[in-house]
């Protein structure tokens, strides 16, 4: 949005960019100037009056923009400087300059560049701003006081690092000669290059967290000195002590024991441990399980690193059991969580005969049995997933009738046995045509009538309704018919007449499934077109007016018709018609038109009216 800004405010604007280089807040900034939802919105508001100089701020005929550049592929560190592009419109005065503003998301604006006369503008983001935050730029001019539309800007935050052992603690137990494993963490942008305390210096790595390995004889501490990226210099933390011994105590325990585990039988599974210390020649990890009644039993051979891939044997009961891993030289035991042991899954479609109207819909029940929560597909393509209860109710509606089977479910353990089986019927009302009356009973022949109409039952796509009409010999003929629903237009054109004056029967067929309606009458004119006479005199002086008769013979009304000089009467069921004349001379008038349901007719005869002067 562009707001031209009263003057007083746009002198103590122009202060603000003009001054000292250091950045100034101006928090009264109108917030609808700060909009991101409409950067490319402008809107002029000229000074109605002069001010104090006795010069107005802008003609109102004028229109003032500026259009900030797009800036938003730049990585702009705080402290650094970039070209902002603009374009102004409009006749700036001479004494114009035009200067960047930084706004947050507030609507707080601060001066980042000088004043220039044109563009591009070169702005210094400063130094105290906080990366990672998105920012927005607008440039702004002076006289007259303009604000430009705002571009974003994110500011790349400056980085951070944190150093802790591989297992995220702040201790590490090991051998001399062994290797001490460290990992260093960092937040911002990459890449990052960071130093510890021992010298050892990482340049832009892109790797993160970043793992590294030290060999060490005697206990020693580890920091991080510092790290940077693209926009400077950052904060470390943390410390790990790396403690060596000739001869360590050996330990053993669980990585994350409150997590526990939930598997299936005969299914692999993962359990991590942690082992320090000294262990013998010869040494073993083994993961155990223990029932209700405390007794433990081996469910892995013997490995000697960790993880270990561990497997619940077929055939195992399910529920819960204790998981503990132990060392077989020295004889070492962990410490202990808890493992859910789950059933593949059974699931049963429950036998069932369920009988629906068109349309409607019925459940259908299932019985899980296993590890949930369970998934099921059955045989028409209904699913659904993350089911927690059994049994459970599921919902179907049939187009037709259709007995239904499970095409797979189940649950924890993967896809699991399934059965039984459902028969869902639908009464399908019997295709049925029901004609109502149509728009007339009483038509010439080629006449266009509608026929509304009804049904009930199932129609195919590519069925068509058609309207028949007998002939002479009862037999029923198809007729011109147009639309797909009700009602239909047709074209009434009997084959045969016997007289003038003809009854014949009407109906609607459909074309898939072949039925059809009841039959009503309806009667037909041959083609008899209209006739109309005109005839008699008379005489009017000039500025009054007559009426003229017009007598119609043969077809149907409504008759239409258009007089010699013009006039023209639409439907009039009157016969004969009296029609009101006004001639300014002598006129003979005549029918020059005629039409009605049967047809264009034709004319006879004249009135002659005269004018005396």
């Amino acid at each position: 949005m562009i707001r031209v800004l009263p003057l007083a405010f746009s002198f103590f604007l122009f202060l603000v960019l003009a001054g000292s280089a250091g950045a100034q807040v101006i928090p009264n900034v109108p917030q609808a100037d700060t909009s991101l939802n409409n950067p490319d919105r402008d809107m002029v508001e000229p000074e109605k009056k002069p001010d104090q100089f006795g010069k107005n701020i802008a003609d109102s005929i004028q229109t003032f923009a500026i259009r900030t550049g797009n800036v938003s592929y730049y990585s702009v560190c705080p402290g650094s400087r970039i070209m902002v592009p603009f374009t102004p419109q409009g006749p700036f005065n001479d004494d114009n300059v035009f200067s960047v503003q930084l706004v947050d998301v507030r609507g707080n604006f601060v001066a980042v560049s000088e004043g220039v006369k044109k563009g591009p503008i070169m702005a210094t983001i400063p130094a105290d701003k906080r990366g990672g935050h998105l920012y927005r730029l607008r440039v702004v001019s002076t006289s007259p006081a303009v604000v430009g539309s705002e571009v974003s800007l994110r500011l790349l935050p400056t980085p951070t690092a944190r150093l802790e052992s591989a297992d995220g603690s702040t201790s590490s137990r090991i051998m001399p000669g062994q290797d001490a494993q460290l990992r260093v963490s960092f937040t911002g942008s990459g890449p990052w290059s960071f130093q510890l305390s021992d010298s050892t210096t990482i340049t832009e790595t892109v790797t993160n967290p970043y793992y590294l390995s030290t060999k060490l004889e005697k206990i020693k501490t580890y920091k991080l000195l510092g790290v940077s990226n693209a926009c400077g210099s950052g904060s470390v933390e943390g410390s790990v002590i790396v403690n060596v011994d000739a001869n360590p105590e050996p330990r053993l325990a669980l990585k994350d024991p409150d997590k526990g585990y939930r598997v299936c039988t005969n299914t692999p599974f993962q359990v991590n441990f942690s082992a320090t210390g000294a262990y013998k020649a010869g040494n073993n990890f083994l993961v155990q399980i223990s029932d209700s009644k405390g007794a433990f039993k081996n469910i892995t051979s013997g490995d000697t690193t960790a993880p270990i891939m561990a497997r619940v044997p077929a055939g195992t009961p399910t529920g819960d059991y204790t998981l503990r891993i132990i060392s077989t030289s020295p004889r070492l035991v962990s410490d202990s969580t808890r493992i859910t042991i789950a059933a593949p899954t059974q699931t049963v479609l429950r036998r069932d005969s369920v009988k629906l109207k068109e349309g409607g819909s019925a459940d259908l029940t299932l019985q899980f049995q296993g590890g949930g929560p369970w998934f099921v597909l059955l045989s028409d393509g209904t699913y659904e997933n993350n089911i927690l209860t059994s049994p459970y109710s599921i919902k179907v509606a049939p187009y037709n009738s259709t007995i239904y089977k499970i095409t797979s479910a189940g649950g924890l353990c993967g896809v699991g046995t399934f059965s039984g089986s459902a028969y869902v019927a639908v009464d399908v009302p019997p295709s049925n045509i029901v004609m109502e009356k149509p728009s007339q009973t009483l038509i010439c022949s080629g006449g266009e009538i509608s026929v509304p109409f009804t049904t009930t039952g199932r129609f195919y796509a590519a069925n068509k309704f058609i309207v028949q009409v007998s002939d002479s010999t009862g037999r029923y003929v198809d007729m011109p018919t147009t639309g797909k629903e009700s009602p239909l237009k047709v074209k009434i054109t009997p084959s045969s007449m016997r007289d003038t004056l003809s009854t014949h029967r009407i109906r609607i067929v459909a074309t898939a499934p072949g039925v059809a309606s009841e039959a009503q009458e309806i009667q037909v004119i041959a083609p008899d077109m209209a006739v109309g006479e005109v005839s008699g005199q008379g005489a009017i002086t000039p500025g009054n007016s007559t009426r003229i008769r017009l007598k119609f013979k043969n077809g149907l009304p409504p008759w239409s018709f258009t007089l010699s000089d013009g006039s023209a009467v639409q439907g009039t069921f009157l016969n004969p018609y009296l029609i009101s004349v006004s001639p300014k001379t002598t006129t003979d008038f005549t029918i020059s038109s005629l039409k009605n349901a049967c047809g264009t007719g034709t004319s006879r005869g004249s009135a002659r009216v005269i004018v005396d002067n």
